[in-house]
């Protein structure tokens, strides 16, 4: 009686722990799908919190202009968390 107990147990964390993972894998390839689809002109923000438009897409990373100084910096593309649908303040003028 005590082993199945056992079994069951190991079963239940098993499948728990399947679940767990193969969501947060399915999540990570819908990210990275998104990462690999941006391009010039999106508007996107960093796990950082940095916002701003894409003016270039390399292979592994992107050149931003960051609002409103428009300063060009170059990120990695697993640093984007996101796009950015929020209006900043030149489009509101």
């Amino acid at each position: 009686m005590e082993y199945i107990q056992l079994i069951v147990t190991t079963i239940i964390i098993l499948v728990i722990f399947y679940i767990a993972n193969y969501t947060k894998k399915k999540q990570d390839e819908e990210i990275k799908k998104k990462q690999n689809e941006i391009k010039q002109g999106d508007k996107i923000i960093t796990y950082t919190g940095l916002s701003g438009e894409v003016s270039q897409v390399l292979e592994d990373r992107i050149i931003l202009k960051t609002f409103p100084s428009m300063i060009e910096m170059s990120i990695e593309k697993w640093a984007i968390a996101g796009i950015d649908d929020r209006k900043n303040q030149k489009e509101e003028e």
